[in-house]
């Protein structure tokens, strides 16, 4: 806003999403656009998904493991958008719906413990995902590449991370025979977590060498799609 408004020159010029000039080498492309939007409407819209789903996966996954989960799918939401097509783009969607597909497979590795509060969980997750789907269908404008990017890129490395609840019986003098349970999450190890980075980089490398080798440079050195 500072610089002059959400208009696309502006936009460009502060590292969103635009296919010749990434295909020409400048690949920090494919991480700033999660921290720019289009107008207060468009940053406030994904603060909100961020506020209510972010903080159930900080709390389940941990702050270390959603800040993975976080960067790994915008990462790999504006590579899919790179691939769909030239058109610039900015903004977290990618990152934020990657955070929704986490928590899906979250709930769904753990369901039978979870019992009908993570099924209703995991519907309420299906049908938000369904409603921005249909929305960026039949709306003009809206990344949908990189929402299926990020979502994609969010159940990857949430199956690889997730936690694994898991019952414990709970010993104390009042027992009286059958114990109580409880829930108990088993951590992933840390190299889990280098799994999964590692994973989705391949993937965004190979998609951007990809996407890159097929535009052509014309007679001004510019890249263009072919």
């Amino acid at each position: 806003m500072v610089k002059g408004g959400p208009n696309t020159q502006n936009l460009v010029d502060l590292g969103a999403k635009y296919g010749p000039y990434i295909a020409d080498g400048q690949y920090f492309r494919l991480f700033m656009p999660m921290f720019l939007h289009v107008g207060f409407f468009h940053l406030l819209a994904n603060m909100f998904g961020l506020i209510i789903f972010g903080s159930m996966v900080e709390r389940t996954f941990g702050t270390r493991n959603f800040i993975v989960i976080y960067l790994t799918a915008g990462v790999m939401g504006n590579a899919v958008s790179f691939l769909a097509g030239p058109n610039p783009g900015a903004g977290a969607s990618g990152a934020v719906f990657g955070i929704l597909g986490s928590f899906g497979v979250y709930l769904l590795l753990n369901r039978r413990l979870l019992g009908q509060m993570g099924r209703q969980q995991l519907t309420s997750i299906g049908v938000i995902v369904g409603i921005n789907v249909v929305m960026g269908l039949a709306t003009p404008g809206i990344d949908n590449a990189a929402h299926f990017g990020g979502l994609i890129s969010g159940g990857i490395v949430a199956m690889l991370i997730s936690p694994r609840e898991r019952l414990f019986a709970v010993e104390t003098p009042f027992n009286f025979g059958t114990p109580r349970v409880a829930l108990r999450t088993a951590a992933q190890p840390v190299s889990r977590i280098l799994m999964a980075v590692l994973i989705i980089g391949v993937i965004v490398v190979a998609i951007t060498w990809f996407e890159s080798g097929t535009y052509v440079t014309n007679m001004f050195g510019q890249k263009i799609p072919g």
